[in-house]
């Protein structure tokens, strides 16, 4: 990883003058108090301050220095190095300072030295801008993801934002500074095995963030946006089943299978605290002795044989919930939002791998985000009875009046049909009308308008409205709940479509889907998952 002559001169070039590490706050200087609630967070008190080139001291010592443009913030436990304009610097240290317990649970405790140094992030606004911090810090590199983590004596997460989703965003930093962490607790990451810290930092990357609470949830199983690493796991090992002494010894899985590794160790309590032990031991290795690790793993959880046993059983209960089908979604806590211009004019969807005909199953890892109570908007919602019921919250007040969502009902998949699969659609058409689509499984399509009372009262619920869809025995019952912010329903509208037995055996028997077309609209599904004891029926 060297520098030509000229390339080095360049970077020499460029620094600005660096201040002493003296000058910048210490980290008492940056007190922090997050709230955590399982693997969820809140911030309570953050100071956050700019100290412009002041260089803070950091476990990178004196290898990361000033560039043109960049300037340094800091909080409790990171230093970031950005081109970002202030507020976005503080959303990114606020979203570590938030993660940061969670990588002290993941790992067991803090580096050493933490009253006296932070972590150093370098977050460029471009690839461009990336690789010129890269270069004035004496790096020539390429690379073609989001992010990378230098060890040989930088200790420096360096990311930029690859791809266009603020989800991807977040991962991608979520993902170094785990990598980060266990570089400056460990001195390297090359003593654990490749699955393990690829893996771990996927599952901490994997996340739910609700920006009006500011929560963040971590080491989230199943959630909606991509990448979603449980639905590519499971495809993963379906197509090419591996066991847990295979993913582990031989490196054979890729990032879902890694993931789902990870996971399986971390999902029972005693299983996870016989992996903790075996990280503490692995972590103390010398660097390049992540075989040996390896083979420590049943010293401490116990011979392949019954982990191959416990990692089979624990798969056969898992089933995504979400399936990222067409470009392009956010998902803001529980809430979906899609950008609505996918390619070829195709509706944007998510699907929603829940039938409504079936019964809750008590699944624990299904949707293992916190979850809120079904609003008045929509009402109850139930799946598995004699007629079964599912809701959603559709809101436009990102674009109020322009494009149309909903939900999909009876979806098969279709690689000849214009969308890639067929499906009813129960939408709303601009905040004008409600179309019931259901000419691919033989109902026709049918639109009713809206009357002027309903959208005055949509509008002063925030451009919102909720729906509910009732698959009874002969007909399609559907309501419509428009009012007030957080009260009752202002204004109620019904319609009903009439459905054949096979029609209805269809709605019933295959999965549901979000969609949305035509701009930037949020759909909160409220599907009946009920899967543990302290989450809201939904």
């Amino acid at each position: 990883m060297g520098l030509s002559q000229a390339a080095l001169a360049a970077a020499t070039a460029c620094l600005l003058p660096c201040a002493a590490r003296a000058g910048a706050p210490a980290p008492a200087e940056t007190p922090v108090r997050v709230a955590t609630a399982g693997r969820s967070s809140v911030p309570v008190e953050l100071k956050l301050l700019c100290t412009e080139q002041a260089v803070p001291a950091t476990f990178s010592g004196q290898r990361v220095n000033n560039t043109p443009s960049f300037r340094w913030h800091v909080s409790r436990h990171f230093a970031l190095k950005t081109d970002y304009d202030d507020e976005k610097a503080r959303f990114y240290l606020t979203l570590l300072e938030l993660a940061w317990p969670h990588y002290v649970a993941a790992f067991g405790r803090e580096p050493a030295g933490m009253d006296s140094r932070r972590l150093a992030v370098v977050y460029g606004s471009s690839k461009a801008a990336l690789q010129k911090a890269l270069l004035s810090d004496g790096i020539v590199w390429d690379f073609r993801g989001g992010g990378i983590t230098f060890e040989s004596g930088y200790r420096c997460a360096y990311v930029y934002p690859s791809g266009s989703l603020a989800y991807h965003h977040r991962y991608i930093l979520l993902h170094e500074c785990t990598r980060l962490f266990q570089m400056c607790l460990a001195g390297t990451l090359y003593n654990t095995p490749e699955w393990f810290y690829e893996g771990l930092a996927d599952a901490l990357g994997h996340h739910v963030y609700e920006a009006a609470r500011r929560r963040l949830t971590v080491r989230v199983l199943d959630k909606a946006t991509t990448a979603n690493y449980l639905d590519e796991g499971l495809a993963e090992l379906r197509r090419r089943p591996l066991t847990a002494r295979q993913l582990a010894e031989q490196g054979k899985g890729t990032r879902g299978g890694n993931f789902l590794l990870v996971h399986f160790f971390l999902a029972d309590a005693e299983r996870r605290r016989k992996f903790n032990a075996w990280r503490d031991e692995a972590m103390a290795l010398p660097k390049g002795r992540a075989a040996r690790a390896v083979a420590l793993l049943p010293r401490h959880l116990g011979p392949w044989e019954g982990l191959d046993e416990q990692f089979a059983r624990w798969l056969a209960t898992l089933s995504n919930t979400f399936h990222y089908a067409v470009w392009g979604w956010e998902q803001d806590g529980e809430t979906l939002w899609s950008y609505g211009f996918a390619e070829g004019g195709k509706l944007s969807r998510t699907d929603v791998l829940l039938q409504p005909g079936r019964k809750p199953d008590a699944a624990p890892w299904r949707m293992d985000y916190p979850l809120g109570p079904v609003p008045a908007l929509v009402g109850p919602v139930a799946r598995g009875t004699d007629a079964p019921t599912v809701g959603a919250v559709i809101d436009f007040s990102r674009n109020a009046g322009r494009g149309v969502a909903g939900i999909g009902l009876g979806l098969v998949e279709d690689e000849n049909s214009a969308e890639g699969a067929t499906f009813l659609r129960v939408l709303i058409d601009r905040q004008r009308t409600l179309v019931v689509d259901g000419a691919e499984l033989g109902m026709g399509r049918k639109t009713f308008e809206l009357p002027g009372a309903f959208r005055e009262a949509m509008a002063a619920g925030g451009q919102r409205l909720g729906a509910t869809v009732r698959i009874a025995a002969r007909e399609l019952e559907i309501v419509l709940r428009a009012g007030a912010a957080g009260g009752a329903a202002a204004s109620v509208f019904r319609a009903s479509v009439p459905v054949s037995i096979e029609q209805r055996r269809r709605l019933l028997e295959r999965p549901l889907t979000i969609v949305a077309r035509g701009g930037w609209h949020g759909v909160t599904p409220y599907f009946d998952v009920r899967t543990r004891p302290d989450a809201a029926p939904r």
